[in-house]
């Protein structure tokens, strides 16, 4: 590249800029990888797999009920078929053994079966306490989960902000320090800081770069010595601007 020369001040204005921009790039990865962040979304993760629960839960609850239902119709079937035939069999109008068996053997039929029904009601009643259990059990957890939620959000809402003004007030600095420096320079400068973000402008302070630490060679160290002050030239080792 063309050597570049600057004062004094734009030298140092120059090391300003670069600070500044390190310090942008750090606040912009901050605020990609705040642990609140990660940790916001591995709780509202969470609350859906809740959410998920409490809505298998309730389809679960829909389906045991509409099966009490059906028990209680059947039982009550049933127990309107027993007053029936118990009425029928009592009631003197059964003029034959045969048909009285057949009726008692009837009876006995629907007591079994108003046994086996009774009992799978029981059982499902108890599902039903279980599960509306689970379900208050999980409706609970979305309470905690949501209050942490809130919590989390408004500690990250205000770590945000906090960035955000950081940020701002760098890069007003930034603005001041450019004015400074001339558009020639400022423009090597934004090159190189393409490929060296957080420090594309070092000092000469022997053969040794400050950069990429590599030593340069005996000509190329003598070179840069024997350039003006406030000279820019490149790093023979790696490309970075170093200033005289």
């Amino acid at each position: 590249m063309e050597t570049l020369f600057a004062s004094k001040d734009v030298v140092e204005r120059l090391f300003d800029l670069q600070g500044e921009d390190a310090l942008l790039g750090q606040l912009e990865h901050q605020a990609k990888t705040l642990p609140e962040r990660e940790k916001l979304i591995f709780l509202n993760q969470t609350k859906s797999d809740t959410e998920d629960l409490v809505l298998a839960q309730q389809n679960e609850s829909l389906e045991q009920l509409k099966k009490e239902k059906r028990l209680e119709l059947e039982l009550l079937s049933i127990e309107t078929r027993l007053s029936e035939v118990d009425e029928k069999l009592y009631s003197g109008v059964i003029t034959t053994e045969k048909e009285a068996k057949s009726l008692q053997g009837e009876i006995v039929h629907l007591k079994e079966r108003q046994d086996t029904l009774e009992s799978d009601l029981l059982e499902t009643l108890s599902s039903i306490e279980e599960t509306s259990s689970k379900i208050d059990n999980y409706n609970s957890q979305l309470e905690v989960q949501n209050d942490d939620i809130q919590t989390l959000e408004n500690a990250l809402g205000v770590i945000e902000n906090e960035l955000t003004q950081k940020v701002v007030e760098a890069k007003s600095r930034r603005e001041e320090i450019v004015k400074v420096i001339t558009e020639e320079i400022l423009r090597c400068y934004e090159a190189h800081r393409e490929h060296f973000p957080s420090n594309a402008v070092v000092r000469f302070e022997g053969p040794t770069c400050n950069g990429c630490f590599l030593t340069m060679s005996a000509m190329e160290t003598d070179r840069i010595k024997g350039l003006e002050v406030g000279a820019l030239t490149e790093c023979s080792e790696c490309g970075r601007l170093v200033v005289r």
